[in-house]
Formats: structure tokens, C-alpha cells, sequence
């Protein structure tokens, strides 16, 4: 069988191009198009189309297909943060964070853009394979490459689906030739889902559970598996919002979604992963917990523009790192969000959380319980964490100053681990090589805790999110007897479905995936109608800042962070601003406005035919 190792995927991609900058643009359609060669000149073998579906896989690279930045903001967990600190927003975010974006924003041209640019490059080599190489189907690099291509066709198709026009979204099944054929307009809900799922029946029943003889190596975990199919195969039945505005709702099948979820847990060999050193780092990249990354690389094409979709680095680590670590930190958590990070519940029985510190007063080392989390340390930056090393240079706080009410950073997007500033990255702080994650093992526990939380097993649903808390060293949820932890801390408290359910929404889940994946906390609150909710959540959640002080173990002296310590209330004092989230959102939020992107205008403009 031929292999091909992801590197390579990415390099080659780079170079492979054979798509038009634009889809459904007038002047494109009336002249031959330059950049799609003829079938035949790279359709003559396997290895030919193989070159074709690099230039597929490329096309992952895209940041317009996830749009992270603008999901956070748009949702209840990221503030457009700038460098003069709350409550200046950032311009950028402004639209997103008060919900007055409309048709003609860039970043939502530019997603629908970027998805069906990956859904042409899928059409070209499914059209190839089909007919210059259609003799040789039954080889199996062609079957593979044929799996390959319907899932990432697929992919693309379902996350326009989960974004647009409330699934209403263009089906591509071939290469547009005739003005006809670019000009067609949206299919119904139904008709797009039939369509994805095909494909990824198609894939679930071609593709092999991995390329190398290790499950987790970087072949396997970059490059299009029956893992990776079975996870959409399960979001495809999970993600679905019964009751929408329209009265357009599909009822998701959670019988369904729980099967292929639970052949995951079973058949794959994937585990979590709680060492804070292996998630959110660049050592932990293709951990056992991941099933599905977007593989970027910082050592290749430095000739390409940060701006170029193109490259094969990212932008985000300069995004999200905090300004004295060479970012923009224009993506910062929301106050509750971060409350909630710092409040974790810390299991005492988890030798993992006990630490040593120096004491404020006496100036000594002491033995002590962890104040923050090891989820907490691992996704966010706090200013009262002391146990954890940041950017290479020191405890948390002694890093960076955590002035002007910012209080915490994001770093599932940033190379903490591994400079002591993203200025240091090989090609500076626009360039990133770390990867960005779709979808790992504990988005499968907790989507089963909720799968059963429907059919209103509270037990079950305990055991996996339990399973989760557990690899934090938290304190686990129920009670003692019953649980499967023995050596464990339990909060001893009797939950219902709804308390369950509502622990699962606004803790469990926004806590372990914050700004992750394919829009997991805008599409989350959708389905289970808490958009509203959310938001007026957090707009009546009043907090201040207060003096953190702390002992500098480099120096030994003792040091200030001013108005960085998260508090609920107001200021008691009268000295810090009350910091409260989403006031806007909360009364700008229209269901029929926002649960879905609206179709981009550029797409009306060139589209005669586009149905709404």
C-alpha cells in the first residue's frame, strides 16, 4: 500500500493547488480557468491523484473554516480583548461580541468560501478517480484515496451545513463546468443531510482504523481514518436542534450517536489524558486522547504570508498569547468563564494536587493543595496560579503582568511550552506550528454522559463525565457508594437529569472544550436553546478585580499584580470596575438573526439562482 506521511501532506498541498480563488465570480466563469488542468494531464496514475488529494487536505489549513476567533466572541466564552484592557473591545470583535454582523461580513463570506473551496478540490479527485483512473477501483490505494476524498468532501459539507442558513447550504457533487452548473441553488435540510451522510458511510466503511503499526502515530492521527469517520458519524446523529425558529428542526438520534460514540471509546484504543504537560502542547500533539487535528508546521514555506490560506502555519498563537509574550490577546476568556476556571473543585486524595510553594508571609517553601485546577492550568492562563510554568520563564504570574483587568489567557493555541515568546517561533510570532484540534476522546465521554442524560440515566451519564473530572483530579460528582473511584473525592450530592444536564452546559462542557474544535460552544447552545440563556447568564454575573500578591521563587521578593484576581460582586472598595460580560449580546440576540450564519452576499451577488 502506499503511504504517505503527513508532513508531506502539508508540504505538498502547499505547493498543489488547483483551485480558483473564487467560486461563482462572473468574470471567472466566462473565461477558461487557468489554475484546473485537464483530467487527463494529472489523472494518468495513483500517485498522480494522490498529489490531488494533498491539495484536498491543504485545503484544512484554511482558519476561515473554523472562524475560532469570531466563534468565541460570538459566543458566551471569548472577549475581543486590546491593549488597553476592559472594556475597550477590540474593532474586530465588536460585531460579533453585540450581534450586529450581517451578510456582508468578511469572515462569513470568507468561511463559506474556504469550505467549498475544499469541497472543488474532494469533486476533482472523486472525479478522477471515477473516470481516467475509474479501471483500476479495485485497487485498494484507490479505494482509500476514494475514502479519503468523500470524507473531507463530507467535512466541508457538514460544517456549512452546521453553519448556514440553517442547513440550507449549496450540495457540490461535481466540478462546476457551465454557468448552469455553478448557478444552482440551496438544497433543503434534508437533502444536505442525506448527501453528507453518504459520504460518510462511504468512508466509515473504507477506511482503515489506522496507517501505521501505531494507532496514535503522526500517519495515522493526520490523515483521514475510520476513527475520524465514526466521530462524524456521531456528531451527525448528535448535533441537531429539535426545535428552531422555523419550525425546520430534525430530531437528533441519540440511539444512533451513542453507538458510534461507544465504538470509539472501544475500538480504537484512544485514552484520556489529564498531564497538563500533554494537552494544549506542542508535545502533545497526536496524544492518546486525539482522533482529529489540523497539522500545521512552522519550519515550512517561510516565503508565504502570515495572511496566506495557503500556509502551513497559523496565526492563532499570535491571537491568543498575552502582549508581552508577542501576541494581540484579541481572544481572552470571559470573566464567568475564567471565575469558573478558577473555582474548580480540587480532589485533596489526588497526590497530583499537592504542591510546594512559597508562603506570602513567612517567605518558605510549603506543602499545600493547589488553589487551581489541573484542567485550569492546562486551557487557561490565571494570575493566582502558582504551580504551573509559563512560557518557559517562571510561575504564571511572574511571567506576565496581568495588568488592565485581563485576568487570563486562553493557551490551547499557543507555543507556551516551548519558547519564551512567540517572537522566538522560527518565522516570528505570526507563524505557529502548533495544531489546532477538531475533536479528541473527551468530547466523546461527555456528548454519552448526554446521550444518556436523554434517556434519563443519570448514572451512566455520572461514570463519564466523572471519568473526565477524574484525569483533572477533581471532585467527582455523586455520591461514593455508588461511584467507581474509590480512592476519590465525591461531593456527595443527589443530581437529576436537569441538574445534571445543566452542570453538563454551563461547566462540564464550555470548562473542557472552550474554544475548540468546529464551533462546539455556539452550536452546543443552539441545540439545546440556551443561546439566550447564556448570555443573559452571564450578563447578570457581576465581578471585580482585585491585588494578587505572591512570591517570585526566581527573586524571592515579594510581588503586586494589581486588579488581576477574579472576585465575584462588586468592589467592596470602590477601586475596580464591575466587570460583567455580554450585556449586548443578551439584548441584541435575535434566534432567527444568529442561530445561523446568513448566506454571505458575495454568494447572492454571483448566484442568480440561490434560493433562500
Amino acid at each position: 500500500m502506499m503511504k504517505l506521511n503527513i508532513k508531506e501532506i502539508v508540504k505538498f498541498g502547499c505547493y498543489v493547488v488547483l483551485m480558483a480563488a473564487c467560486i461563482g465570480c462572473n468574470d471567472f466563469l466566462t473565461e477558461d480557468n487557468p489554475n484546473a488542468k485537464p483530467k487527463k494531464d494529472y489523472f494518468t496514475s495513483l500517485s498522480e491523484s494522490d498529489k490531488v488529494l494533498t491539495a484536498t487536505y491543504s485545503a484544512l489549513l484554511n482558519h476561515y473554516n473554523l472562524n475560532i476567533l469570531e466563534e468565541s466572541w460570538r459566543s458566551d466564552l471569548g472577549y475581543p480583548s486590546v491593549s488597553s484592557g476592559r472594556p475597550a473591545l477590540s474593532s474586530a470583535g465588536e460585531s460579533w461580541y453585540f450581534k450586529t454582523y450581517t451578510n456582508s461580513q468578511k469572515e462569513i463570506n470568507k468561511k463559506w468560501e474556504a469550505l467549498y473551496i475544499g469541497i472543488f478540490r474532494a469533486n476533482q479527485l472523486i472525479e478522477g478517480l471515477e473516470g481516467p483512473l475509474g479501471d483500476q477501483r479495485e485497487n485498494e490505494f484507490w479505494i482509500l484515496q476514494m475514502a479519503e476524498a468523500r470524507l473531507l468532501r463530507g467535512i466541508f459539507h457538514f460544517w456549512a451545513y452546521q453553519t448556514f442558513n440553517n442547513g440550507r447550504v449549496i450540495i457540490r457533487d461535481n466540478v462546476p463546468v457551465e454557468l448552469e452548473e455553478f448557478n444552482i441553488p440551496v438544497s433543503s435540510k434534508e437533502e444536505v443531510r442525506a448527501f453528507i451522510l453518504e459520504d460518510f458511510e462511504y468512508a466509515y466503511e473504507n477506511l482503515p482504523a489506522t496507517w501505521g503499526s501505531d494507532a496514535q502515530d503522526e500517519l495515522s492521527a493526520g490523515r483521514m481514518n475510520k476513527a475520524i469517520a465514526t466521530m462524524f458519524l456521531a456528531n451527525f446523529y448528535f448535533l441537531e436542534a429539535p426545535a428552531v425558529v422555523d419550525g425546520d428542526g430534525i430530531e437528533p438520534d441519540y440511539e444512533k450517536a451513542l453507538m458510534y460514540y461507544q465504538e470509539i471509546v472501544n475500538n480504537y484504543n484512544f485514552q484520556l489524558v489529564g498531564d497538563p504537560e500533554l494537552m494544549f502542547t506542542r508535545a502533545g500533539e497526536f496524544n492518546n486522547e486525539a482522533i482529529f487535528e489540523i497539522i500545521y508546521d512552522d519550519n515550512l514555506r517561510p516565503e508565504l504570508d502570515r495572511f496566506d490560506e495557503q500556509s502551513p502555519s497559523n496565526r492563532m498563537a499570535r491571537y491568543s498569547a498575552p502582549g508581552t509574550m508577542g501576541g494581540q490577546r484579541v481572544m481572552t476568556p470571559t470573566a464567568w468563564l475564567a471565575y469558573k476556571y478558577k473555582t474548580e473543585n480540587i480532589d485533596p486524595l489526588d497526590s497530583r494536587n499537592t504542591v510546594t510553594i512559597i508562603d506570602l508571609d513567612s517567605k518558605e517553601e510549603i506543602e499545600t493543595l493547589r488553589t487551581i485546577s489541573l484542567r485550569s492550568s492546562a486551557s487557561v492562563a490565571l494570575v493566582n496560579d502558582l504551580y504551573t510554568t509559563y512560557y518557559r520563564s517562571g510561575i504564571t504570574p511572574a511571567v506576565v503582568p496581568f495588568g488592565k483587568y485581563e485576568f487570563a489567557y486562553f493557551k490551547k493555541y499557543t507555543n507556551h511550552d516551548i519558547v519564551t515568546t512567540e517572537n522566538n517561533l522560527p518565522k516570528g510570532a505570526w507563524y505557529s506550528g502548533k495544531n489546532i484540534t477538531i475533536h479528541r476522546l473527551s468530547e466523546v465521554y461527555l456528548n454519552i454522559a448526554e446521550c444518556y442524560l436523554q434517556k434519563g440515566d443519570v448514572t451512566s451519564a455520572l461514570k463519564y463525565i466523572n471519568d473526565v473530572r477524574a484525569k483533572w483530579g477533581l471532585v467527582l460528582l455523586g455520591s461514593s457508594v455508588q461511584g467507581e473511584y474509590a480512592d476519590r473525592t465525591y461531593d456527595e450530592l443527589v443530581y437529576s437529569v436537569d441538574q445534571l444536564m445543566d452542570h453538563l452546559m454551563f461547566t462540564e462542557k464550555p470548562l473542557e472544550l472552550s474554544v475548540e474544535g468546529h464551533s462546539i460552544r455556539w452550536i452546543d447552545l443552539r441545540r439545546w436553546g440556551k443561546i439566550s440563556e447564556a448570555f443573559k447568564r452571564a450578563s447578570e454575573q457581576v465581578f471585580y478585580g482585585a491585588r494578587f500578591q505572591f512570591i517570585d521563587p526566581a527573586t524571592g521578593n515579594k510581588v503586586n499584580r494589581n486588579k488581576s484576581e477574579l472576585f465575584e460582586g462588586s468592589d467592596p472598595k470602590g477601586t475596580s470596575i464591575d466587570l460583567i460580560d455580554c450585556v449586548d449580546a443578551a439584548n441584541n440576540y435575535i434566534p432567527e438573526v444568529h442561530d445561523y450564519y446568513p448566506l454571505p452576499l458575495e454568494e447572492i451577488i454571483s448566484n442568480p439562482n440561490l434560493g433562500q
